[in-house]
């Protein structure tokens, strides 16, 4: 049986109306989401927990203090960052993955965005039924 895995995410969006978006996008989801407009907290956050995905609106990219890349490779983290949208202001070329961080672009299309995260499994759990 194929089954939905449970992926713990963190998003950082450009501002509240845009944080709350992609959170009611994965309202019947069974994801633990945690939602931040601040780039600091998203910091914070990545060093606290552990996240399967980190999932980014395209535009908080641009900030010249936008550091999740470099951030996460100075501290040995390896979250993959979705970034939704962009998919035209170079930011493919400029944003890529790099020492093993994964680095994943979907288009502003919430249906895509559900089958990359519904479909991620970075490391299958291992199915208690399977063991004897």
């Amino acid at each position: 049986m194929n089954r939905m895995n449970r992926n713990r995410i963190l998003v950082l969006a450009q501002d509240r109306d845009a944080a709350y978006a992609i959170r009611n996008l994965f309202e019947f989801e069974r994801h633990d989401i945690d939602v931040s407009i601040e780039l600091e907290v998203v910091r914070e956050a990545l060093v606290e927990r552990a996240y399967h995905l980190l999932l980014l609106d395209s535009r908080v990219c641009h900030h010249e203090e936008f550091d999740l890349v470099d951030f996460q490779l100075d501290r040995g983290l390896q979250v993959p960052l979705v970034v939704i949208g962009g998919e035209n202001t170079g930011l493919r070329r400029s944003l890529r993955s790099r020492q093993g961080l994964q680095v994943i672009h979907v288009d502003l299309d919430g249906e895509q965005l559900l089958e990359t995260v519904n479909n991620w499994n970075p490391e299958p759990e291992p199915d208690p039924e399977a063991t004897v």
